[in-house]
């Protein structure tokens, strides 16, 4: 069994995220985040509403790829080498200078690995690339999912929810379940926030069968005795993976703000969601 966890960072505050096995207890170095991007662009503070209204309240995907990244892929302070964003004010730790003559690597400004289409099939697959199971955290990722939006929503209310699949035909390779990261944090910024999720990455079962095996990733701190005051939470997709193969895989990501309605059933609580905003990023990339 493989628990995902998604990191705030920046200007939010650390959730932890680890892949873990069977026997194991708690999770280990973070591999996802979710990072604002600082503002950098000027909104009027009267639109011409009749002429040029502003966007309507949704979701607005920027932009989405699979890139590549390194292993290690964490600082020393556990947050993930890339993305690494500027800071004209104080210089990001991580990434503080950029140039020649060197300056500070300004806000605005954000280091990630290249995007690619062509991925080799012997470093994505996890079952073989030399990630560990049987209960240890190595987990050795070929490259990084990394999805850019814009929050219009106003939304800071509902919760924030988000999932990752890779698939291969009718088949699985990866699958995130679904991620809850409690209430919007991103809801009401003025200029609107730009957000990226992002997530080393690779394929298949990592040795382990069943359902919520490998990539394919088990509940979180789910059901719970309780309705939650502490995220993430995830719930599984109760999906197989399988080991990927050469060819085409495609990637699908959803971002949601969403009611989260929790209700009592024995001892535990469990949760449906009703979407208010969505928004769908897809892309292919190919294995061989």
């Amino acid at each position: 069994m493989k628990i995902r966890f998604f990191t705030f960072a920046g200007l939010m505050a650390v959730l932890a995220y680890s892949q873990l096995a069977v026997a194991q207890v708690a999770p280990e170095k973070p591999r996802f985040q979710i990072k604002v991007l600082p503002g950098t662009h000027r909104v009027n503070a009267a639109p011409l509403t009749t002429v040029n209204p502003p966007p309507a309240d949704n979701l607005y995907g920027i932009g989405a790829a699979f890139s590549a990244t390194s292993y290690p892929t964490a600082n020393t302070d556990l947050s993930d080498l890339w993305p690494c964003f500027g800071d004209s004010s104080t210089p990001n730790t991580d990434c503080p200078y950029i140039g020649n003559p060197q300056v500070t690597f300004p806000t605005g400004g954000v280091a990630v690995g290249a995007p690619q289409y062509v991925w080799s099939l012997a470093a994505c697959d996890g079952t073989t690339n030399g990630s560990s199971v049987g209960g240890s955290p190595t987990y050795i990722p070929c490259g990084q999912t990394e999805t850019w939006y814009e929050d219009d929503t106003n939304d800071s209310t509902d919760d924030l929810t988000y999932s990752i699949v890779i698939t291969q035909g009718a088949n699985t390779i990866i699958d995130s379940g679904t991620v809850d990261f409690g209430p919007n944090p991103f809801g009401g910024y003025t200029p609107p926030a730009d957000i990226i999720i992002s997530g080393d990455q690779n394929f298949g079962t990592l040795g382990q069968t069943g359902k919520n095996n490998g990539n394919c990733d088990a509940d979180y701190n789910y059901p719970t005795k309780l309705p939650p005051t502490s995220y993430p939470i995830v719930t599984a997709a109760n999906k197989t993976c399988v080991d990927p193969v050469p060819g085409l895989a495609k990637v699908t990501a959803t971002t949601e703000i969403a009611t989260a309605t929790w209700t009592k059933k024995g001892k535990k609580f469990s949760v449906t969601y009703t979407k208010v905003y969505s928004l769908t990023q897809t892309w292919d990339i190919w294995l061989q």
